[in-house]
């Protein structure tokens, strides 16, 4: 999914592309990804008004237009586009707005994931995800040491789960969340009440340094807006290959519905487990 650092890109120039045109067309491929909490039909809501501005919410893209609002969710593989309608229509296409200036801003989604909502503004409490959103963990006044510690010993779940709650942290997906705990030297599977001041510490470090380089890093590239750029990742995506730490491999795991990539030297799972022997289970 485009995560914090592609949507600290992606949504200014949303927002300055679009802020003061308005919507002429609306075409909606893969009906599967709007949702309307608002009476009325997409056209009727939409054709006419204005965009007023765009702003990120976690990992949600807002747009301002008058009466109504839109929110969409990318998740997996949301992007967006901007181009002349004429331009080739991709097999991914969900949304298409057609502007004033004769281009079109296009949301592509090829697993249809993602979730366009259009809704009355600020009707945040209508949208799974929008309403509660954590602290802002690049802002140095509020994401500090102990705002850490505070949130950690309110957790009973896994270290992963916890950084990929929105609710809690703003924020991270699979991809950082990954870089994260690489960066930060702990398992992901590891119960966050387990983790000492020191750990936590550390990870409070590395959140803040890994997110503030991603970012800085895409915006030095200025791609394209529906190119996601990752090959500055160390460890996810990168399963098998060695890792740029200590030389080991890679390896993947599942961690409460998600996957992550971790190493396992760097990383090491340091969970007790019970040993069994398994004769005794089998009568032997």
């Amino acid at each position: 999914m485009p995560e914090r650092p592609d949507l600290e890109y992606v949504v200014p120039i949303l927002d300055r592309e679009l802020r003061g045109l308005a919507v002429t067309s609306v075409r909606v491929p893969r009906p599967v990804v709007l949702r309307i909490a608002i009476r009325g039909k997409p056209e009727e809501l939409l054709v006419g008004k204005k965009f007023e501005g765009a702003l990120r919410r976690a990992a949600f893209v807002l747009f301002a237009l008058g009466e109504v609002e839109i929110a969409i969710a990318p998740m997996l593989a949301g992007r967006f586009s901007l181009c002349a309608p004429t331009e080739r229509v991709p097999a991914d296409l969900a949304v298409a707005l057609g502007l004033s200036d004769g281009r079109e801003l296009r949301y592509r989604d090829d697993v249809q994931m993602g979730k366009v909502w259009i809704l009355a503004p600020g009707d945040h409490e209508r949208v799974p995800g929008l309403a509660k959103i954590g602290v802002d963990v690049l802002d140095r006044r509020k994401f500090t040491k102990a705002a850490l510690r505070s949130l950690a010993k309110t957790r009973r779940d896994q270290i992963k789960v916890f950084l990929l709650d929105k609710s809690a942290l703003d924020s991270m997906g699979n991809a950082y969340a990954d870089e994260v705990l690489w960066h930060a030297q702990i398992h992901p599977k590891t119960m966050v009440r387990n983790l000492s001041d020191e750990a936590l510490d550390r990870l409070h470090a590395s959140i803040v340094e890994v997110l503030r380089h991603a970012r800085d890093e895409i915006a030095r590239r200025k791609p394209a807006l529906d190119v996601k750029v990752r090959d500055f990742l160390f460890v996810r995506g990168r399963h098998g290959k060695p890792c740029p730490r200590c030389g080991d491999k890679i390896r993947s795991a599942g961690v409460h519905g998600h996957d992550a990539d971790f190493c396992p030297t760097c990383q090491p799972d340091r969970r007790r487990s019970p040993l069994v022997d398994w004769r005794k289970t089998k009568g032997g």
